[in-house]
């Protein structure tokens, strides 16, 4: 006797969500991508859920968005502790707090006002910054989180943060 199964093993992103798209070139996510994304595109988005991650001073920062190294990234934390009377949570949340709508400035479109679109994209984020931190840091307690303008961002807003 043969056993025949088929387990179809979704991805991160929800194929209907193309559903939502308000312009459709192809008839999948996949298909969308390979119409309209350049080989630089895919890259940047790859480097995107896979940033690169800087340490200063046991202090755990999305290195684009911290932009010191050396001496210059040590000066930078002191400032930050003086400014966030040491508190490290802040201080990594301020670093690390970025409106997820920023993410296109030069490529707005419609589909930017669906909420569902905007969730889904900040869940990618989350997924994907977890398992980096995870592997970088494995023994810390990083948090990924989105949040509604947090640490005086606009709108839906991810941040990263390791709790003591």
């Amino acid at each position: 006797m043969i056993m025949s199964e088929v387990n179809l093993y979704e991805g991160i992103v929800k194929n209907s969500i193309y559903n939502e798209f308000t312009e459709k070139t192809g008839f999948n996510l996949f298909n969308f991508a390979a119409n309209n994304c350049s080989i630089e595109e895919c890259l940047s988005i790859c480097y995107v859920l896979c940033p690169d991650f800087i340490e200063v001073n046991g202090y755990i920062f999305i290195s684009d968005l911290f932009s010191a190294i050396g001496e210059e990234a040590i000066n930078k934390v002191e400032r930050l502790e003086k400014q966030f009377n040491y508190d490290k949570k802040k201080i990594e949340q301020w670093v690390n707090s970025w409106s997820l709508g920023d993410f296109f400035i030069g490529k707005y479109c419609a589909s930017m006002e669906n909420e569902k679109i905007v969730a889904q994209f900040g869940e990618v984020l989350i997924f994907n910054w977890k398992r980096r931190v995870k592997e970088l840091f494995p023994d810390r307690k990083i948090i990924v989180e989105i949040g509604n303008e947090i640490m005086g961002e606009s709108g839906f807003t991810i941040t990263l943060y390791e709790i003591l």
